[in-house]
């Protein structure tokens, strides 16, 4: 009886309906009952929980984007006749997808799935019924990445920088595209068919993205368009070959370039032996990417980018989200003794730099300043002495150097006068002298010498870590006072020298004995064993010797073909070849004369001995006038000739051959996609993907966050299967799923803080889906020679939101109302048709400012950077026309602005 009347009594209780509770509906979530908690807690972990899923949606994007840039850059090999070869044709590597399509298709895909699967998960989940968050993102990302990346990107170019768009056609059919598919949406809610959807609508709506890809691609083609004639040979087959898309020809193999690579750079350090193998391979992997260099300005100094093709968008992105979230790096990162402060110049010469994400080489924008010889002669009744400092490479600014004398076997205030102080050189002064009293006696001395150095300010060596002068190899300059004052003879110091093949130049010595007067010397190379261009870079010019200078350089470049061989020699003579070509245009003269028949005239004075002694004795005075003339009265010593063995450097070469083993297994590791599932679980579990040495702490507690996520999406199939689409597939599936829960996450919160689904689309979820795109854009506008991929993919990427992420949703909806009860697919026009009307008229003016910019002089004539006033006020209009945007629209979705 008590089992029946306990039975009765649970029959009788009712159990709530959480689903009538406030904020508690979603396609996912939420997954347990948490509908009576406290709204306050409810927010915060809705909050934390949304973050998180944008952290998610940036890991499995990575991957989705690696599996794409895997397909795009697929390349075939074709034939292409060349007559003039032995075998008549020419193997070119092209690209299978052109740049244009490649970008507006895969990579815009790539870039804003989360938002055009929100769209369809939104709909579908809501029983086919039109909801607010997808299309709100959808305009809201649009609205973000033209108004806010392409400030973003304006401010980021250096001052006195610019970026211009190069296709210029491409651009203005993407940005039409860009505006009329905003304005296309509110045709068809507004204007045709207010408030409904009908089928053939939403068909041409999704059939305006083949269309757009289809124009887009003709005008980078400048087909049915007036357009210079190009190199026949590259239009084959394909129809894509053409200067943009040829990768290589007659490529070198991998070793051999990678030989030539590492090589180059070891010799490029002032001391190799200072840069550790880890460091060179990682540099050479670097450059084993590219083919040819760039430079760019960066804060006051070069940087030697490496790059063979602009990237993509995608190889951007994923640099940017692994570099936040503490995954592996697609640039190394290079020891700190190599980096330079970001706040200052390079303390040596050269090395490697980071800068807003460009690494590469920091070459010379500095001042060399240095003597001009390393020693001088000067007579001890001279009265002064004037040594010569001469200022090389970068000359737009000021610069100082310091000067001190300090004795040799001369003493200060017996034999010489001693001086200190600093040398300013002004903008493009290149030559000062330094002036120093010399004091004659009566008493006889040998010859005495003391010494003048050069040293860097104080001051410049601790103004904000920057040393923009940079001394030369002649910092001493010693100084003899003899008394002697003959011109002197010049001749080399040794007859021969020995030089390694890895010095890169030879720097072969000349010694004048005498100080009297200015005195030139030519010379010359000639092979021996080695070849002019093969083993040494010939030449011939003349080296002067100014008033009392007595040791002077003949440079030799010295070529390195990293091949073992035996040594090879080169000679270089001194000659008087002045007086040698006067000598040849008399005797040619003389030649003239008689052929003329003029010595006819004199013919009794030509055919005795008179006319034979008179030309002889007038060659003889003209040369000695000429060897005077030319050469200030020096003559030639007894070395007038030197040989130069060029010899094989075996351990340079041993260190070239570890460093080239080490960089196959870097560029192994620099690959976006993964090889294997072993590799991807191991990246996955590891910090920085393994280079836990240059791991920081912020990379430990990204890792930390998205440990999680980065071993669940470890299983998607590696881009090396079935070229990337299978990675593509799952990667995808990843996303729409994680994408269902965002649209939970955001829907459920804003209802819990009290915010519209249509603020909350253009705001938190706009953001959080188009933040990596940000900080990609701001890498493309620095790191890219033209604007078109920070500019144009933005523009493309609005397009494709539309065309796909709302004509895909309403294609299904028009057909499934129109299947199940016949009627159009209804949608609400107020709150999106406001929102889509406001962004293309703030559109229309953003893309007339940046045309403006593009022609103007007066805004710099290009998009990004320029002059900074236009630049800045270029900066804050965009901003402004975001926040007034965001601001409208929110406006209208709470009733205080009517809506369409």
């Amino acid at each position: 009886l008590r089992t029946d009347v306990m039975a009765n009594n649970l029959t009788n209780i009712t159990c709530p309906d959480y689903t009538q509770f406030r904020c508690n509906t979603g396609i996912i979530l939420p997954l347990i009952i948490e509908s009576t908690w406290s709204d306050g807690f409810r927010g915060f972990i809705y909050l934390t929980g949304l973050l998180w899923s944008f952290l998610a949606i940036s890991i499995i994007a990575d991957i989705f984007m690696c599996a794409i840039e895997v397909i795009t850059s697929k390349t075939t090999e074709v034939k292409v006749a060349r007559p003039d070869l032995e075998e008549g044709f020419e193997t070119v590597k092209v690209r299978v997808w052109n740049d244009t399509v490649a970008n507006l298709t895969l990579m815009a895909l790539g870039s804003s799935a989360p938002e055009i699967l929100l769209s369809v998960i939104e709909i579908v989940g809501n029983k086919f019924h039109a909801g607010e968050l997808g299309p709100g993102t959808i305009v809201g990302s649009a609205s973000f990445n033209l108004f806010v990346i392409i400030a973003v990107c304006v401010y980021s170019i250096p001052d006195g920088e610019k970026r211009r768009i190069h296709r210029m056609k491409v651009f203005l059919t993407t940005a039409f595209f860009a505006v009329f598919a905003y304005g296309w949406i509110y045709i068809v809610l507004a204007v045709q068919t207010p408030n409904e959807v009908e089928i053939w609508e939403a068909c041409v709506t999704f059939a305006f993205f083949p269309v757009l890809v289809i124009l887009a691609f003709l005008a980078d083609k400048d087909i049915c368009m007036k357009k210079e004639p190009k190199d026949k040979r590259l239009e084959i087959e394909l129809g894509n070959v053409n200067e943009d898309t040829v990768l290589m020809k007659r490529p070198k193999s991998e070793d051999d370039r990678m030989q030539e690579v590492v090589s180059a750079f070891m010799r490029s350090m002032d001391k190799p032996e200072k840069i550790t193998e880890e460091d060179a391979s990682n540099i050479a992997a670097l450059k084993m990417q590219v083919k040819t260099s760039t430079i760019i300005i960066r804060a006051g100094y070069q940087v030697l980018k490496y790059d063979e093709m602009p990237h993509s968008r995608a190889w951007y992105r994923v640099k940017v989200s692994r570099e936040l979230l503490g995954g592996q790096r697609i640039n190394p990162r290079i020891s700190s003794n190599l980096q330079r402060p970001r706040n200052g110049a390079a303390t040596t010469n050269q090395r490697i730099v980071e800068v807003d994400g460009l690494l590469g080489y920091d070459v010379k924008l500095t001042t060399e300043i240095e003597f001009d010889a390393v020693s001088c002669s000067v007579m001890e009744n001279c009265g002064t002495v004037k040594i010569i400092v001469v200022r090389t490479g970068d000359l737009s600014a000021d610069a100082s150097v310091s000067y001190e004398t300090f004795d040799g076997t001369a003493n200060a205030g017996d034999d010489y006068v001693s001086v200190s102080g600093t040398l300013t050189f002004g903008p493009k002064e290149t030559r000062k002298e330094i002036e120093i009293e010399i004091i004659d006696d009566n008493v006889w001395e040998p010859d005495e010498t003391f010494f003048v150095k050069l040293s860097i300010p104080e001051s410049d060596l601790k103004e904000n870590g920057r040393n923009y002068v940079k001394l030369g190899r002649k910092v001493i300059n010693q100084i003899t006072i003899i008394n002697d004052d003959e011109p002197g003879t010049i001749e080399f110091t040794k007859p021969s020298y020995l030089v390694k093949e890895s010095i890169g130049t030879a720097y072969i010595p000349l010694q004048r004995t005498g100080a009297d007067g200015i005195v030139n010397v030519e010379y010359r190379t000639s092979d021996v064993s080695g070849k002019d261009g093969v083993h040494y870079r010939g030449k011939q010019g003349t080296v002067t010797f100014e008033h009392g200078e007595d040791l002077k350089n003949i440079d030799i470049e010295i070529i390195n073909d990293h091949k073992t061989k035996k040594d090879e020699n080169f000679q270089i003579v001194l000659t008087l070849l002045q007086w040698c070509r006067i000598k040849s245009e008399l005797m040619a003269a003389n030649s003239k004369f008689r052929r003329v028949g003029l010595n006819d005239i004199y013919k009794p004075v030509s055919r005795s001995i008179l006319y034979p002694a008179l030309l002889l004795l007038f060659v003889r005075v003209l040369s000695q006038i000429t060897i005077l003339s030319v050469s200030g009265g020096a003559t030639l010593g007894h070395t007038q000739k030197t040989v130069v063995t060029v010899v094989g450097d075996d351990e340079f070469d041993g260190l070239v051959r570890r460093v080239v083993a080490k960089t196959h297994l870097k560029l192994l590791k620099m690959k976006l996609g993964s090889q294997s599932w072993t590799e991807q679980f191991t990246q996955a579990m590891t910090v920085n993907g393994g280079d836990t040495e240059s791991a920081t702490a912020a990379d430990y507690a990204m890792h930390f966050l998205t440990f999680g996520f980065k071993v669940i999406f470890a299983i998607v199939p590696p881009p090396s299967i079935w070229g990337g689409w299978a990675c593509f597939a799952v990667s995808l599936g990843f996303i729409a799923i994680l994408t269902a829960i965002v649209g939970d996450l955001a829907g459920i919160f804003g209802c819990i803080i009290g915010l519209k689904p249509t603020v909350v689309a253009i705001t938190f979820v706009a953001l959080g889906t188009s933040l990596p795109d940000l900080f990609a854009s701001k890498i493309l506008a620095t790191t890219e020679p033209y604007a078109d991929n920070s500019i144009g993919n933005v523009t493309g990427s609005n397009s494709v939101n539309v065309f796909l992420g709302l004509g895909l949703p309403w294609v299904i909806a028009s057909i499934y109302w129109k299947v199940t009860a016949n009627i159009n697919f209804p949608v609400d026009a107020g709150s999106t048709g406001f929102s889509v009307a406001l962004y293309s008229v703030a559109a229309i003016i953003a893309i007339a400012t940046l045309i403006a910019r593009h022609y103007a002089p007066i805004l710099g004539a290009a998009e990004l950077g320029g002059p900074k006033i236009p630049k800045i006020v270029t900066v804050v209009f965009f901003i402004l026309l975001w926040l007034l945007y965001v601001l409208l629209s929110s406006l209208q979705a709470y009733g205080h602005i009517a809506g369409f």
